[in-house]
């Protein structure tokens, strides 16, 4: 792969062997051979043009937040939209840039007088990524205000998909085939005094801090919640709730989070997964779904 022919006269940000550790939340993962980031739509779709004509396979990633990386080196070119920034503000409609992260937005929004977004106060990652895996918070989807995003295909071709009733599901949405996102818009509720809905906000953020949600490199919730049910209470009652293997330990706070309590690798955190999933499928007739997204080669995935 000649990076430098493939990207010869853009000036958009490229880096090449990319150690993945520093840049996902789980603090875990290889080398990627190359990541780029384009900081607008039309370097994006200059860049796409240009990787899909050289025939090499290109992996979107958002703020790798909700993201297992391999711990193998990672040939195929690693897109982030970390760079896509800008908000538009009109009436009740809130567009942010795929890259704005989802705490920034929520605060903007409050300070424009648009409430119903507070309850996703804390949540990491970007804009992209929430719209992508269909955030949910306090039995809320993010898809409830979600109006249109305007997103790249696999083809390079840039589209807008509207909101409708069965666009998305829970923890799924219809940009599940290479697509990119490029900005997301949202009907929001207008609101008088912004007090009410800031110390809600921060309400929610605390409890996340509370919960110990931080406390350690972690990807969030690995599993989806089965109907009616939670998966981190199946794990829970599995007895796991504090158990460790090779530096990966099934959250104390919440048995549906993995976290790094020190020197894990993406292998150590997946096969501590399948523990859990395989717990639970054992003692419930359960077969737990992922949640997060992976990148790169895991066995049996």
């Amino acid at each position: 792969m000649n990076l430098v022919e493939m990207f010869h006269g853009m000036t958009m940000r490229i880096e090449t062997d990319v150690d993945m550790s520093r840049c996902c939340s789980m603090a875990t993962g290889g080398t990627a051979s190359c990541v780029i980031y384009p900081a607008s739509t039309a370097e994006l779709e200059e860049a796409v043009w240009r990787i899909r004509k050289a025939g090499v396979n290109v992996i979107p990633a958002g703020g790798l937040t909700n993201t297992l990386v391999s711990d193998l080196r990672i040939e195929d070119i690693i897109l982030s939209t970390r760079l896509l920034k800008g908000i538009v503000i009109k009436g009740d409609l809130f567009t942010a840039c795929a890259g704005e992260k989802l705490d920034d937005v929520i605060n903007k929004s409050i300070e424009h007088h648009l409430g119903g977004l507070e309850e996703f106060g804390g949540i990491p990652g970007t804009v992209g990524g929430a719209v992508f895996g269909n955030a949910g918070s306090q039995g809320k989807d993010i898809s409830t205000y979600f109006f249109y995003a305007d997103y790249l295909t696999k083809e390079g071709s840039i589209r807008r998909m509207p909101s409708y009733s069965d666009a998305f599901s829970y923890r799924t949405s219809p940009f599940s085939k290479g697509e990119i996102i490029i900005t997301a818009a949202f009907r929001l509720n207008p609101i008088g005094s912004t007090a009410q809905e800031r110390q809600k906000k921060e309400m929610y953020k605390a409890e996340r801090i509370e919960k110990g949600q931080f406390r350690y490199p972690s990807a969030g919730c690995i599993f989806k919640n089965p109907p009616l049910l939670s998966a981190g209470r199946l794990i829970d009652e599995c007895g796991l709730k504090g158990f460790s293997r090779k530096g990966a330990m099934i959250s104390p706070y919440h048995a549906n989070f993995i976290v790094n309590a020190g020197g894990a690798t993406s292998q150590a955190v997946y096969e501590l997964a399948l523990i859990a999933r395989n717990a639970v499928a054992k003692k419930f007739n359960i077969e737990l779904e992922w949640e997060i997204k992976f990148i790169g080669d895991f066995p049996d995935l």
